[in-house]
C-alpha cells in the first residue's frame, strides 16, 4: 500500500473514531483537532505492539466536573490488531484512565504528557491521587449502575476499535 494511501487511512480513522466516541463535557473544548490528538498521542504513548500488527485507540471522556486544570480526564483503549491468514485477530491491549497533561499555545491545547495509575495495590490509591473525585465512580465502580456503565463503555470501546481496524485492514487489501 503506497504511503499516501496509508495516511489518508489514518486520517479518516482518527476523524470517525473521535466524531463517534469522544463526547466531551461541559467543561472541555470541542475541538475535534484535539480529539485527533488525544488519539494519535495514545497510539504513540499508551498503545502497545507485541505481536507486530497496528494499534488502534479510542477514548471516553471521563466527567469531572471541573476544570480540567491542565489535564484532561478520559478512558482509554488501545488493542493491537493484526492479520492472521484472512483473520483480523487481537494482539496486546490495554484499557485504562489517563490523566492527559496539557498546555495551551495560542489558544491550542498540546498533550505534553500522561499519568496512568499504577498496578495492583498502587491502583486504587493512584486513582485517587491523578484523577479528581467527581471521576472515582467511573474509574472505581462499585456495583450496580456504575458497574453497568463501566461494563458498557469498555464495550463500546472495543467495538470501536475492533471496527477500525477491519476498515483499516479491509483499505489495505
Amino acid at each position: 500500500m503506497s504511503k499516501t494511501k496509508r495516511s489518508w487511512i489514518w486520517i479518516y480513522i482518527l476523524l470517525f473514531t473521535t466524531s463517534c466516541l469522544a463526547q466531551p463535557s461541559a467543561n472541555l473544548p470541542t475541538d475535534p483537532f484535539l480529539n485527533e490528538s488525544i488519539t494519535s498521542y495514545l497510539v504513540a504513548e499508551v498503545g502497545i505492539n507485541g505481536f507486530g500488527g497496528e494499534v488502534f485507540c479510542a477514548f471516553d471522556y471521563l466527567d469531572a466536573n471541573k476544570d480540567t486544570d491542565g489535564n484532561i480526564f478520559i478512558w482509554a483503549l488501545c488493542q493491537e490488531y493484526y492479520l492472521a491468514g484472512d483473520s483480523i485477530t487481537e494482539g496486546s491491549g490495554t484499557s485504562l484512565p489517563v490523566a492527559l497533561q496539557t498546555q495551551s499555545t495560542n489558544g491550542q491545547i498540546d498533550i505534553i504528557g500522561h499519568r496512568v495509575p499504577g498496578d495492583g495495590s498502587y491502583y486504587g490509591p493512584d486513582v485517587r491521587e491523578i484523577f479528581p473525585r467527581g471521576t472515582w465512580s467511573q474509574i472505581l465502580p462499585k456495583k450496580g449502575k456504575g458497574l453497568n456503565q463501566y461494563n458498557l463503555r469498555a464495550s463500546e470501546l472495543s467495538n470501536e476499535t475492533r471496527m477500525i481496524a477491519t476498515e483499516y485492514f479491509s483499505a489495505a487489501d
